[in-house]
């Protein structure tokens, strides 16, 4: 009777961490999850080509760019996933310049870009972005104020709390320069 007691009791106990390892996990997935990635692209009349910008993109965006009618703009931002269960309130959303701690947030949006605040829907997603000049001044400003290697992110505002991209590779910046 004791080893049936026993098997009975380890069955049970299997059971109950089971049963709280899951409404552990639903409880975490139940709010918004953002996912950011930042994007370096290219804004035209009609529409908006993008690409990871944690890589070297330049000539991948040359070659597509040269399929599109002249007069659009390169532009920088992110791509913000809610891969959540409840909708994700972007606040305000900015390009910071680490460790001088310079960032610019764009109060002249392209076209296009969708307005703060924004809620994206869970499973949706929604690209913030701006010109790439808007980017090149802000690191040069970084440049003089802290010499030391400058680390380009994107960050994004939502209830109190700062959501971090990884960094833009530098080499990006090159992009449509003259």
């Amino acid at each position: 009777m004791t080893v049936a007691a026993f098997v009975l009791g380890l069955l049970g106990f299997g059971v109950a961490v089971s049963s709280l390892t899951w409404q552990v996990y639903t409880f975490l997935m139940q709010g918004a999850r953002p996912k950011l990635t930042p994007v370096v692209g290219y804004h035209y009349g009609g529409g908006l080509l993008t690409n990871d910008a944690t890589r070297d993109i330049r000539e991948s965006l040359r070659s597509a760019t040269a399929q599109f009618p002249p007069g659009g703009q390169y532009v920088v931002g992110v791509n913000v996933v809610n891969a959540g269960r409840a909708p994700f309130h972007v606040a305000k959303w900015a390009i910071r310049v680490d460790p001088a701690g310079t960032s610019f947030v764009s109060v002249d949006d392209p076209p296009g870009c969708p307005s703060v605040p924004h809620d994206i829907a869970p499973g949706a997603d929604a690209t913030f972005f701006t010109r790439l000049v808007n980017l090149r001044a802000l690191s040069a400003a970084s440049g003089a104020i802290d010499r030391r290697r400058q680390r380009l992110v994107v960050t994004v505002e939502s209830g109190g709390r700062t959501y971090t991209s990884k960094p833009i590779a530098p080499v990006n910046l090159t992009i449509g320069a003259s």
